[in-house]
């Protein structure tokens, strides 16, 4: 599909991704299978990587938008966790920070230039699921289960 037809497919799909949006589970809206604990680690995970994407080729006007996104991210994540998640986060952190300095950025094919640009998004999530992160993330969820057990 070319990019110049998914404002089309996107804007077809609004309506059905609004409904979805007003429709919560049981759980308040948590995914059947996802905890809060999986959600918090994940997002961390997330947020800290869209922090961390100096020196990747991300447009820096992007790159300052995704840095505030992630703090923000970061800072309610914070608020909302429970237990020692400065403990459980170190952990994590060195294994996000390794797999930036290992992983090149994702980039797409730009088809009305024939150049590219950097999917910062898409190449978070991807690193997320670098074992070595994966592992990290284990790890973190371990020492935060015990504060997390009464969900």
């Amino acid at each position: 599909m070319t990019q110049s037809r998914w404002p089309k497919v996107i804007a077809g799909l609004a309506p059905l991704l609004m409904a979805t949006a007003c429709v919560t589970s049981q759980n308040g809206g948590i995914a059947a299978g996802d905890t809060l604990l999986d959600r918090h680690v994940h997002g961390f995970a997330m947020a800290h990587c869209l922090r961390s994407l100096e020196g990747k080729g991300v447009p820096e006007t992007d790159a300052r938008v995704l840095r505030e996104q992630g703090d923000r991210w970061g800072q309610v994540l914070v608020e909302h966790s429970r237990g020692d998640i400065f403990a459980a986060f170190n952990v994590l952190l060195p294994a996000i920070d390794a797999a930036l300095a290992e992983m090149p950025i994702a980039l797409v094919k730009l088809e009305e230039t024939g150049g590219s640009a950097t999917a910062p998004v898409f190449y978070c999530d991807d690193l997320l699921h670098q074992p070595a992160v994966m592992r990290a993330m284990d790890e973190a969820r371990i020492r935060l289960a015990p504060a997390y057990a009464e969900d």
